[in-house]
């Protein structure tokens, strides 16, 4: 079957006139509830350990150990307080409103020392009526902030102890905290694998206060389907309660779309509906003739169109402005191999998803909604090819603005909501939560052009099925796993999108197989259905063989070191930068990951001496390159097999979305980019494994050399050359040269060439046996007719690179000269093949066009993109340049 969703999409801009509006952002006063720490400025939005930084209680608590050492701040309870003017003509509204949009999390709330209303959950906006609490003139709130460790254990007592809610703590490695599934907050602000454990408490997000007699605009939810000639732009309003006692909401309400400055599409309806739950809907007859199509990054423009909505009732007047892009999806899950294929289709196109998962942009939440953070995030992607990221459930629903710059830029966004790698409680109090917070997110996000899917969860239903934390009634855990993520989260997602939106159960899942099977499958990870996740540290990562072949892989990776310039600003002391040493230890919270990476790093590469002074950080590097060309080989196999199907049924994969785009902390992970903004090795192959067409090959297990051409691109790509060359590695000149001329289809990978290579060895003089594997190894291009080049260079090694026979390089930098503004052209010579040729700019922050690169030739010129002014001699002296021989013991 293929679901076909159709989208209307627009971005939050908000609330322009409410008649009566007030920001109480700013400067707040902070103490902790004992009075112990008193009259501290505070900012809001914001959060207490940004504000116990700023207040310089605590120290940068990204340095050393202090993801230890500040535990108390989240055993405290804190009082945010200030005081503010109110206006006659406010308060002579029929209704005033006290509301924020995200309040970190379990608080009690204060106006004129009067209580009215208390929160429970960060991902909820909170609307309070404060009509009867205010006065004319000076007037005082106090939000008083419980201790979420305190409550979360609290919660955690209360259970049944005949049926505990697993798992009860993180594992030890992660220095966590306990219970972080019993409540509504960031999951991985209880700590994770890749991040510390700083429990936030704070007003996160944006606090006001509306005025008003009838009532104001708070969501505008929009979707699409095409009827002949026309899309139908579905638009329902969703306006604020109105609280006097049986007050029914009347008035007007002006929807319209402009296409052009002249052009537009109106719809005007006349409103009357009951105060206490107002939606009006409407619908707009838009000709498909004036209307650009939006599409995903690297398939066309991302055209965006302004919707405004104006609700008129007599002098008041509310307002909100959003932005439509025009576009279909669909998850096409239908009849392939022995199972059911699993991809998308966007504007009828079918597109192989290629991005990331994203974790929080910021482990703390306020600091995740800084403008400048989010589009560099988005502008890397880009960069990269991607055309797809997903929002990963342990994390937050991140900002107005975030998806905004998704909309923008063209990245899909595979949304999950905030459940992961847990089971949870399903009492009425926590289902009630938990249906406030789909109510309040699916109306706030689902209009996005971005948003390609709602999943339930990360990882749970593997979990609940694989047993992870050894439970002995299946039936009792699965039926509250389908109390919450169907007869729940699904159900009220369907409610709000009228079932036009993607929604799927868990990731990864099987999809409709999963569904058959009563939601929780025997094989979630079954590779003939849905997407999977795969992690594997034992096996050789640039071996494609011992990948899977699933129909979409949403998650997998492997672990590296940051770079010692980013170590070092976190450091106590210099003693701290030994890999093996306790600092970088308390860093790992994978269990047994500095051990993983070692073994990696040992399987591929020559033994470095410990002795060495520069052990440390030859391990960074190898790390790094390891890591990059562990995911580069998995993601090439998967973008090999996404036009194949092998005799088991596998394959058709289309969707490869590595584990993970940024960190949070400067420690071992998974990212590609880290804390502080540098990018390892991984983001720059990113760059060219994503690109939109590859030429890529690997030797499988009958010893034959498989060349293949992968094209992205819509239409056929004009007849190219690709060129296979063999070269020693004491040469620029390669051994042999084969010249394969052809074309290939559209959006499909194509088998080019096939040749056993110990034939291909012996046909290119680099001796016999295991001697021509070390001597040798194959380098693949690809041109057009015209000589420019179609797809990054690439390189298959028939052994190991312990085994090769590396020469010296001897590279040096030769040049530097400044391009246009903060461009520089660097200029790299070597006298030998130099295997991961890796530039470094230290203490001069900016990114370079290539990085990690193999050279096969004598200069090399980079271009480096420097984020601030600075000189050609200040970037020589930061500048080096080192490869895989330079950290290589060869005794």
């Amino acid at each position: 079957m293929s679901h076909r969703i159709v989208f209307a999409i627009f971005c939050f801009i908000g609330v322009l006139e409410a008649l009566q509006f007030q920001n109480l952002n700013g400067k707040w006063k902070l103490h902790s509830a004992n009075m112990i720490i008193k009259n501290l400025d505070a900012e809001v939005p914001g959060g207490i350990y940004t504000d116990l930084m700023e207040n310089k209680i605590l120290g940068d608590i990204f340095y050393g150990y202090s993801d230890e050492t500040t535990k108390w701040v989240s055993r405290t309870e804190w009082i945010y307080e200030t005081n503010f003017t109110v206006p006659k003509d406010l308060v002579n509204h029929e209704n005033v409103n006290l509301v924020f949009d995200g309040l970190d999390t379990f608080a009690d709330i204060f106006v004129n020392d009067q209580r009215v209303g208390a929160s429970r959950n960060m991902f909820v906006q909170y609307v309070f009526d404060i009509k009867k609490h205010l006065k004319v003139g000076n007037n005082k709130i106090r939000v008083h902030f419980k201790s979420p460790i305190q409550v979360s254990y609290d919660l955690a007592e209360k259970q049944n102890k005949s049926y505990i809610v697993p798992p009860l703590c993180p594992p030890d490695a992660y220095h966590g905290e306990c219970h972080a599934n019993m409540i509504r907050k960031m999951q991985a602000s209880y700590a994770w694998d890749w991040g510390p454990a700083f429990p936030s408490v704070g007003i996160w997000k944006n606090v006001s206060i509306e005025a008003f007699n009838s009532t104001i605009i708070r969501h505008v939810v929009t979707d699409l389907e095409v009827n002949g000639t026309n899309w139908l732009l579905h638009v329902d309003t969703y306006l604020v309660e109105n609280h006097v006692k049986g007050r029914r909401i009347t008035g007007e309400l002006v929807v319209v779309l402009k296409i052009t400055d002249n052009q537009w599409v109106k719809s005007v309806v006349h409103v009357s509906v009951d105060g206490k739950s107002p939606a009006v809907s409407t619908y707009l007859a838009v000709p498909k003739s004036k209307i650009s199509t939006w599409w995903p990054n690297g398939y066309g423009d991302q055209k965006l169109y302004t919707l405004e909505v104006t609700y008129k009732n007599g002098d008041e007047q509310s307002f909100k402005q959003v932005s439509v892009g025009f576009r279909t999806i669909e998850l096409v899950e239908e009849p392939i191999g022995k199972g059911l294929s699993y991809y998308f289709k966007v504007n009828n196109v079918p597109i192989f998803m290629k991005g990331s998962n994203q974790i929080p942009l910021h482990i703390l939440p306020e600091l995740g909604q800084d403008k400048q953070r989010v589009r560099r995030l988005f502008q890397a992607a880009k960069d990269s090819h991607m055309n797809m990221l997903r929002v990963w459930g342990g994390g937050v629903y991140e900002s107005e603005y975030f998806y905004e710059v998704a909309d923008e830029m063209g990245i899909l966004i595979w949304q999950d909501f905030m459940f992961a790698c847990a089971m949870y409680p399903t009492n009425e109090e926590f289902l009630d939560n938990v249906l406030e917070e789909v109510d309040y997110q699916v109306k706030r996000l689902s209009g996005h052009t971005s948003i390609a899917l709602f999943a339930g969860n990360n990882e749970n239903e593997a979990a609940l099925r694989d047993n992870w934390y050894g439970i002995s009634n299946f039936t009792l855990y699965k039926n509250d796993y389908v109390k919450l993520y169907v007869e729940t989260v699904k159900r009220r997602f369907e409610e709000i999108t009228h079932k036009r939106r993607i929604f799927i159960t868990s990731s990864p899942s099987n999809g409709k197989q999963s569904e058959l099977e009563g939601y929780v499958a025997q094989n979630p990870g079954n590779p003939q259905f849905g997407d999977v996740h795969f992690y594997d540290y034992t096996i050789d990562p640039v071996n494609s063989s011992a990948y899977p072949l699933p129909r979409f892989a949403s998650e997998y990776g492997y672990e590296s070191f940051p770079c010692l310039d980013s170590w070092k600003e976190v450091v106590q002391s210099d003693s701290d930068l030994d890999v093996n040493g306790k600092f970088f230890e308390h860093r790992q919270h994978h269990p047994g990951g500095n051990q993983e990476m070692l073994n990696m790093i040992n399987r591929e590469f020559l033994p470095i001496n410990k002795t060495h002074n520069q052990y440390t950080e030859a391990i960074i590097y190898f790390s790094q390159v390891i890591q990059a060309l562990g995911t580069k080989t998995e993601t090439e196999h998967y973008r090999i097999h996404r036009s194949t199907i092998d005799e088991e049924g596998k394959g058709h994969t289309m969707g490869a979305l590595y584990w993970q785009l940024n960190d949070v902390w400067v420690a071992p992970s998974w990212g590609s980019i880290d804390y502080t903004g540098r990018w390892k090795l991984l983001q720059y192959h990113v760059k060219e494994f994503l690109a939109p067409v590859i030429i890529t090959g690997y030797i499988d297990t009958d010893k034959q050399l498989k060349v293949y051409v992968v094209s992205d691109l819509t239409p056929e790509l004009p007849t190219f050359v690709a060129s296979i060359c063999v070269y020693r590695w004491n040469s620029f000149t390669p051994v042999s040269k084969s010249n394969i001329m052809m074309d290939i289809d559209g959006g499909s990978s194509k088998l080019i060439h096939t040749i056993n290579i110990n034939v291909l060895m012996s046909m290119s003089d680099c001796g016999t046996g295991a001697d021509a594997f070390r001597n040798c190894f194959i380098h693949l291009s690809m041109i057009d007719q015209s000589g420019k080049q179609m797809a990054p260079n690439n390189y298959v090694f028939p052994t190991k690179i312990r085994n090769s026979s590396l020469q010296n390089p001897k590279l040096k930098i030769s040049s530097v000269k400044k391009g246009a503004d903060k461009i520089f052209n660097i200029e790299v010579t070597s006298e030998n093949i130099a295997l991961f040729v890796t530039l470094d700019s230290h203490q001069i922050r900016g990114t370079f066009s290539d990085n990690g690169f193999v050279l096969v030739e004598k200069n090399k010129t980079v271009i480096f993109f420097s984020e601030n002014d600075t000189t050609t001699e200040e970037l020589l002296k930061e500048l080096t340049v080192v490869s895989v021989f330079d950290y290589t013991d060869q005794s």
